[in-house]
Formats: C-alpha cells, structure tokens, sequence
C-alpha cells in the first residue's frame, strides 16, 4: 500500500511514533490500541493530531454506535467512495460490504455507479438516497420520506454523518495517491 505521486515520491506521510511531537504519538498510540493498527486516513490526519483525535471518536462511534447495520453502513460507505471513485475505499469496503452480508451483484452496481436495488427495504432506501445525493439538486421527496419512514430521521442522520467521514477517507486517499492493496484486508477506518 504505497502512494506515490510525481518522480514516485511517496506522499503519504511516514510519522516516526519516538518523533519529537508528543501530541501526535499520543494519538497514534490512542487510535492503534483501539483499533490494533493505524488505519491509513490516520496516516493524512495526524498532520494535525487534535483533527486525528476528533475524528478517531466520530469514526469510533459510526463503527459501532449508530443504528444502522453493517451491511447498511456499507452501502454508504461504497456510495461516498463511488462519488469521489476512491478506488483505495472502493477495493477495501467491497470486500468488507460481501462480510457484512451484501449480495456480490448489489456491491458491483454501486462500486461501478448504477442504482442498486436491494432487496431490502432499508438497504434500498439507502441506496436510493446515496444515490440521489450523489446528483445535483435536491432529491426528490420520494426518496426523502421512504428514507425517513424506514430509518426515521435518526438513522438518515446516522447515514450522512459516515457519508461525510467517509468522503474525507476517499478524499485523503485520492489526494495522497494511496494504491489499493491487491488483495484488501479490512480497513474499516
């Protein structure tokens, strides 16, 4: 997993944990005892180790605390990665979207840009309102109730928290030209 961008000089960026800056270690320490590894945004991210911080308890807490499956977590996931065609994001959540349950054909559509239809209701009514968001305009009211009726506000709320989290993975690993690893190991950052 390496970026490399112009002359192939890596740009992402190597943080030495016995470095000088104190704050930075302590983060890294924080989100890898966590985690058991540095997910690789967080590579980006501890430039500014109180950005890092913050956005290991967002990133913590649409892991585990939301009301969304992991299955429905995943078809945001996928959709934001789709928008910004983060290949790194779309290579790693494929995979962990096939563990989480999602059917192969449903996790295509959305890695290639179409409109997924899964056979579950909320499923659909995520995949619906990922998809209209990813288009200019405000989506249509149809979209908007059935999301609502079928998460309520709470879990649309839910949905485009890790949508926005997840557009500043796919953006990190854009920006930093990260290469998706061959075969991807999971790296729900």
């Amino acid at each position: 997993m390496t970026a490399t961008g112009a002359g192939d000089l890596p740009r992402l960026p190597e943080w030495d944990p016995a470095g000088p800056h104190g704050e930075r270690r302590e983060v890294a320490e924080l989100v890898t005892g966590q985690r058991g590894r540095l997910p690789t945004p967080y590579r980006v991210w501890l430039a500014n180790p109180e950005l890092a911080r913050r956005m290991h308890v967002l990133g913590e807490f649409l892991a585990g605390l939301t009301h969304l499956s992991k299955a429905e977590a995943e078809i945001v996931i996928l959709s934001a990665a789709r928008r910004w065609d983060a290949q790194y994001v779309l290579a790693v959540h494929a995979k962990e979207a096939r563990t989480a349950g999602l059917p192969a054909e449903v996790v295509a559509v959305i890695t290639e840009g179409g409109a997924a239809e899964p056979s579950d209701l909320r499923q659909r009514a995520l995949a619906d309102m990922m998809a209209a968001l990813a288009h200019r305009g405000t989506p249509p009211r149809g979209v908007f109730d059935a999301a609502v009726a079928l998460l309520g506000h709470e879990g649309v709320a839910e949905a485009l928290a890790l949508a926005g989290y997840f557009t500043a993975v796919s953006l990190a690993m854009k920006l930093y030209d990260v290469t998706p690893p061959a075969s991807a190991p999971p790296d729900p950052s």
